[in-house]
């Protein structure tokens, strides 16, 4: 048997590809305005409607955040889960495209070596024939589609 031919495949997501496509899915949510950034800092906003509110001020006079909005998740579980659908679902287009190519060259070498086993049987079948004999051979053969 033959070895796989998707070896040649790239194994799963890096952890660079992982953090990059959450980073860029996140841009996604955020001009979609499922997830919203504050001027102050970097994490994200969430309410429990997951529209964009204003942002929060922080509490205190040294501007930490309270101990509420530091204990919040940074994602509710329909990010989380918008951000895993997407991710899914570009790995799954990549894998389809390798797979159609990858079937298409098998599909490609199994149509040459038939075209080359077809060719081999013919020449074998007339091999040391004269061109008389194989006129003769054919005289008044009628195709079973045309009788």
């Amino acid at each position: 048997m033959s070895p796989s031919p998707f070896v040649e495949v790239p194994p799963k997501l890096s952890s660079e590809e992982i953090a990059a496509n959450i980073r860029e899915e996140m841009r996604r949510l955020q001009r979609r305005k499922h997830l919203c950034f504050t001027a102050l800092d970097s994490s994200p906003q969430i309410s429990s409607t997951d529209s964009c509110s204003g942002p929060s001020s922080p509490t205190g006079a040294s501007g930490l955040l309270s101990p509420v909005r530091r204990d919040q998740p940074l994602f509710t579980f329909r990010q989380v889960g918008l951000i895993c659908e997407r991710m899914m679902k570009e790995r799954e287009c990549q894998i389809r495209e390798q797979y159609d190519q990858v079937l298409s060259t098998k599909l490609a070498e199994q149509y040459d070596t038939f075209v080359k086993f077809t060719y081999d049987q013919i020449q074998k079948k007339f091999e040391g024939a004269t061109y008389d004999q194989i006129q003769k051979k054919f005289e008044g053969a009628t195709p079973s589609y045309l009788s």
